[in-house]
């Protein structure tokens, strides 16, 4: 940008601006998988952004797919949430993908923006998977049939990891490369396999028999022994228990880092025309939530015939930022989106006109006189737009 000479230019400055962290904006934290359908206006050096919740472990799998424009250069950066705002953790090579393991619980924001004077139709999509591969072969995260926390000894204490029940005899396999650390006995495991693998050390339990021997190095897949039901493990059927423990900070959940993928709902490029579009609440009372299903945390409600705008399209589902900057999802059903055709109110020179919803800078009123279309309604403010063509704010009458 500098050696073409535009930093000094009112669309860069905007470009810039609009790709900061919005500290401003009031992201709800939505669930992934997602995928969103959204348009960026090459006029408006827009960026967008998504908050969602990780699990250390997992898998994150970013792509931004171009329907329009397949030229353009988009930039995608990943922020951790903290407790002094957001820190940038990661960020596309290739301007199209991203694909990163999370190191610890949290929140995290994708920023997409396209580069100065670039955009187009664009689906994001947010996949999440584990890390590593399935301890025994031909099996998923879905057999797992008693997770991380559940009460053992009475409720004395929590299973402080996964069990999988197979065959007596079935191998378990090394989720990574690494090295035996232990191969042993002991009271609750029977016999055990610890693999180290750097970071995590890898903790098998109750094995029938073991391959390896402690200090061996062993690659991703080889066998590290049988499943059985050794140890504590006596009265029940053979299973695995797998264990995940972190150097310093203890035992984790592995379910995130044995997840199966996890792929967000295909896009239908239907309705495309609905994009970066203002609409208003059909409901007397709209709810606005933190993801696009009726399961999701509600946000907040609104009136009917309060004033949005249009951010992109998952599903049935539209993301929409009211005035406020508040952003969330609204099903289509509750929102009108065609034609607002809330009626016409002529704009006197005696009304007190401003060019926000929070009535931040007023307006010469005479300016701004006329016959003007009603386009919504917040806060007991009024969004117009004059024959004349501006858009300004009243007080609703």
């Amino acid at each position: 940008m500098d050696k073409a000479g535009l930093q000094d230019y009112s669309l860069a400055k905007t470009w810039i601006k609009n790709g900061k962290v919005p500290i401003d904006f009031k992201l709800s934290t939505q669930e992934i998988p997602h995928s969103e359908m959204t348009y960026f206006d090459p006029g408006k050096a827009e960026a967008l952004f998504w908050q969602y919740k990780v699990e250390e472990g997992s898998q994150v799998n970013i792509n931004a797919q171009m329907l329009s424009d397949t030229t353009s250069i988009y930039f995608l950066d990943v922020f951790r949430k903290t407790s002094n705002g957001y820190t940038q953790i990661y960020f596309s090579n290739d301007h199209r993908s991203l694909a990163y393991t999370v190191k610890e619980d949290g929140e995290h924001l994708l920023r997409v923006q396209p580069e100065l004077l670039e955009g187009g139709m664009v689906v994001v999509n947010i996949d999440v998977s584990g890390s590593i591969t399935f301890p025994i072969s031909e099996m998923h995260s879905g057999q797992i049939a008693s997770f991380w926390g559940d009460a053992r000894a009475g409720g004395s204490r929590r299973h402080e990891g996964v069990d999988v029940f197979a065959k007596r005899g079935t191998p378990v396999l090394a989720v990574a490369r690494g090295r035996v650390s232990k191969a042993g006995q002991n009271r609750l495991g029977g016999n055990v396999v610890w693999l180290n693998t750097g970071r995590y050390n890898y903790y098998y339990a109750h094995l029938d028999s073991q391959f390896v021997q402690a200090g061996q190095r062993v690659k991703l897949g080889d066998t590290l022994g049988t499943v059985g039901n050794t140890g504590n493990a006596r009265t029940t059927s053979p299973h695995l228990h797998f264990g995940v423990y972190s150097r310093g900070r203890g035992a984790k959940n592995p379910l995130p880092f044995l997840q199966s993928l996890e792929k967000s709902i295909p896009i239908v490029a239907s309705d495309s025309v609905l994009l970066k579009e203002q609409g208003v609440f059909l409901a007397k009372s709209g709810n606005l939530r933190a993801s696009p299903n009726l399961s999701s945390k509600v946000i907040s409600s609104y009136p009917n015939e309060t004033l949005f705008d249009v951010l992109g399209k998952s599903g049935d589902w539209f993301r929409i930022k009211l005035p406020d900057h508040t952003i969330g999802y609204g099903h289509k059903s509750i929102l009108n989106l065609s034609e607002n055709n809330l009626g016409e109110i002529e704009v006197k020179s005696s009304d007190l006109v401003f060019d926000s919803w929070n009535r931040s800078v007023s307006l010469p009123s005479t300016y701004f006189v006329g016959n003007a279309e009603v386009l919504g309604y917040f806060n007991n403010m009024l969004h117009v737009r004059l024959k004349t063509g501006p858009e300004i704010w009243l007080l609703a009458r």
